[in-house]
C-alpha cells in the first residue's frame, strides 16, 4: 500500500517541488563557474531542493555568475531525502572541501529542502566558521504538512516540530555568534509551505513575495536583484 501510495503521488510533488527533472546521470558531481574575464567577487554554493538536481537552478545560476560570482552547484543525493539530511550535509561538505580546500570562505544559497541542509551542514558540521551569508529560498524553517505527503527519513524531518528541526533550532546560536548574515526568502502564496508561515525564519531577514508556485521564485527577478545586491554587501564581512 505504502508503495502504491507513493507511486500515485510523485508526478504531483515532482511538478510541485521541482523545478527540473531528475537528472538520472549528471555529467559530475558539481558544476563550477564564474565569468572569466574577471577576478570573481567571491564564491557561491547553490543548494537545490528535493526530487532536484543541480540542472534545476539555471535562471538563479546564471544570475549569480553574470554577477561575477564563482558558483559551485553539488548534486546531492538521493534526491528525494530518503536517508535523510545529514548524510546529504555531509556530501555537501565534501564538495565544498574538494573545489575549494577546508578553509576558504563562501556565501550560501539555497532552495526549499537545501536550506535545512545547509543549515545542518553549517550549524552541526563546522561550516559556519567560513560562511559569509546564508540565504535561503522557499525553506520551511518551521516545518510543512505537505511533508507527510511523502515518505522517507528526510521528509519526516522536514515536518513541523520534527527532532530535526529541534536540533538545529538549539545550535542556531552560530549566526549570531559569528555575526552571520541570513536571509529567508518566502512567498505569500506558496502551497507548499503549510504553513505559509513556515518558511519565516525568526532570527533572519525576511523577504516576502508573490511567487504564484513553490519553483518559480527561482525565475524571480525581485528575488535576484535583492539576493546579488546582499551579496555584493556581505561578501567582505570579517568572520570572527
Amino acid at each position: 500500500m505504502r508503495i502504491l501510495v507513493t507511486a500515485a503521488l510523485c508526478p504531483l510533488l515532482l511538478t510541485t517541488f521541482s523545478c527540473s527533472p531528475i537528472d538520472p546521470q549528471p555529467s559530475a558531481s558539481a558544476k563550477v563557474a564564474s565569468k572569466s574575464s574577471s577576478t570573481p567577487k567571491g564564491k557561491v554554493v547553490l543548494v537545490h531542493g528535493i526530487f532536484d538536481t543541480r540542472i534545476g537552478l539555471p535562471s538563479l545560476y546564471e544570475a549569480i555568475v553574470d554577477d561575477g560570482y564563482e558558483c559551485l552547484m553539488p548534486s546531492l543525493k538521493p534526491v528525494d531525502g530518503r536517508d535523510g539530511l545529514e548524510p546529504m550535509a555531509k556530501q555537501l561538505q565534501e564538495e565544498i572541501d574538494r573545489k575549494w580546500g577546508p578553509s576558504c570562505k563562501f556565501s550560501l544559497v539555497a532552495f526549499s529542502m537545501g536550506g535545512l541542509i545547509s543549515r545542518y551542514y553549517l550549524q552541526e558540521l563546522g561550516g559556519a566558521s567560513r560562511c559569509q551569508g546564508l540565504y535561503t529560498i522557499a525553506t520551511p524553517h518551521n516545518g510543512s504538512y505537505v511533508a507527510y505527503l511523502y515518505p522517507g527519513r528526510g521528509t519526516s524531518q522536514m515536518r513541523p516540530e520534527s527532532e530535526f528541526l529541534f536540533q538545529l533550532k538549539k545550535s542556531e546560536h552560530v549566526y549570531d555568534t559569528l555575526q552571520i548574515p541570513t536571509t529567508s526568502y518566502r512567498s505569500a502564496v506558496d502551497i507548499v509551505m503549510i504553513p505559509l508561515k513556515s518558511p519565516k525564519w525568526h532570527r533572519s531577514d525576511n523577504v516576502r513575495l508573490w511567487s504564484p508556485l513553490h519553483p518559480a521564485l527561482l525565475w524571480d527577478k525581485t528575488l535576484h536583484r535583492d539576493l546579488l545586491r546582499r551579496l555584493d554587501r556581505n561578501r567582505e564581512y570579517p568572520l570572527n
